[in-house]
Parts: C-alpha cells; sequence; structure tokens
C-alpha cells in the first residue's frame, strides 16, 4: 500500500529518509507532487520553520538543509513553467527567509557550492540575493525608519538604502556575509536612535508640565 494519496513511494537510501521528514500537506502526497505548484514550494518552505510535531526531537539542521535544498530544487526545476513564472520573486522571498532563519552561514556556504555545482552561478547569485534581501527584512533595516524626514535619521536612512541597494546586488558569498554583519551594526544602531529619540519626546511632553 502507498504511503501517499498519490500512489507514490518515497525513494530509498538516505535520499528518502531526509524527505520523510518533509511536512506533508492536507492532501497526503510525496514531496513531489506536494511541490509541483508556487503554492506547494512556498507552503513547504513556510512550513519548515514552524515548531516540530515532536518538540522533544527538533529535526536536525542537516535535515533542513537538505530540505531546503530540495525545496529549492523543485522550484528552479519548475521556474520557467506558466503557473512559477509570475510567483519567482515570491519563491526567492520564502526561499531567503527559511535560509536566514533555519541555517547558519557555514550551512548556507555549503548550499552554496551544492547551487553553484548544480544550477550554475547565475542561479546561486539570486539564491545570496533573496538570503541578503531576507537578512535585513528580518532584522527591521530594510525600510527607512521613520519618522523617514527626521534629520538625526538621516545618515541611518542612507546606509540602509544602501545596504539594501547591495544586498540586491549580491555576486559573491564574501558579500552576503558583509550583508549579514551589516544587518547586525544597522539594527543597533535603530535600536540606539529610535530608543534615544523615544527618550528626548518624553523631555518635550514633560516640558509644559514641570513648566507650570
Amino acid at each position: 500500500m502507498a504511503m501517499f494519496t498519490c500512489g507514490h513511494e518515497l525513494p530509498k537510501g538516505r535520499i528518502g529518509a531526509n524527505l520523510s521528514h518533509v511536512p506533508r500537506d492536507s492532501s497526503n502526497r510525496c514531496p513531489g507532487c506536494q511541490t509541483k505548484t508556487p503554492s506547494g514550494v512556498i507552503g513547504l518552505l513556510k512550513s519548515l520553520q514552524k515548531p516540530s510535531a515532536k518538540p522533544q526531537k527538533p529535526r536536525e539542521t542537516s535535515i533542513s538543509q537538505h530540505l531546503i535544498t530540495f525545496a529549492f530544487d523543485r522550484f528552479i526545476s519548475q521556474r520557467k513553467t506558466p503557473g512559477f513564472k509570475s510567483r519567482v520573486d515570491e519563491v526567492f522571498d520564502a526561499f531567503g527567509e527559511v535560509c536566514y532563519r533555519l541555517l547558519d552561514r557555514k550551512q548556507i556556504a555549503s548550499f552554496s557550492i551544492t547551487a553553484r555545482g548544480r544550477w550554475g552561478i547565475d542561479v546561486t547569485r539570486q539564491a545570496w540575493r533573496a538570503v541578503g534581501t531576507a537578512v535585513l527584512k528580518t532584522n527591521g533595516v530594510y525600510e527607512p525608519i521613520e519618522p523617514a524626514e527626521a534629520e538625526i535619521l538621516h545618515t541611518l536612512n542612507n546606509m540602509i538604502e544602501l545596504m539594501r541597494e547591495r544586498a540586491a546586488s549580491v555576486d559573491t558569498f564574501e558579500q552576503l556575509e558583509i550583508v549579514y554583519n551589516s544587518a547586525s551594526t544597522l539594527r543597533m544602531l535603530r535600536d540606539q536612535v529610535t530608543s534615544a529619540l523615544s527618550e528626548l519626546e518624553d523631555g518635550f511632553t514633560k516640558w509644559d508640565a514641570v513648566g507650570k
């Protein structure tokens, strides 16, 4: 009796063992059938970020890397079909976010080697740029800090804009690492500046009250 409603079985050996960790959707189809559409690929990438169904036995990071690579492979192999063409950016966004949240830099470097050998440098660069953009968005330093017109935030917002442009033009893994480091610095500066602005605003609010 087949494990899945589509009638397919998992491959034998290590590949099948890894794919057995793919979270099943409501249709209970095999991983291949489950990822025949953009929604299926995006759904898999997002589901990998959810807590394990067995908290006492969380998914190993090596398994997460394999499943992300599987989902990316399914995406790339179908990206020129009509259904995927209109949602390429959406899939890359989901891919970048799950990579940043689940994989450390060493694992992303390992993925990069696989990607370059399997899909070429152009696809690998797209993957790096997706991760770089996700790094900035997740750290809250992708959009200008409000109030954007405040003079005190001018330099910081210029740096955020520059890093956003650079994340979208990453050409090497080393440049991606610069985005990682810069995102941490920008987040720290954002927190410090917004905290200082909040304290100043509190003082201005109290000014009239204590003057009476």
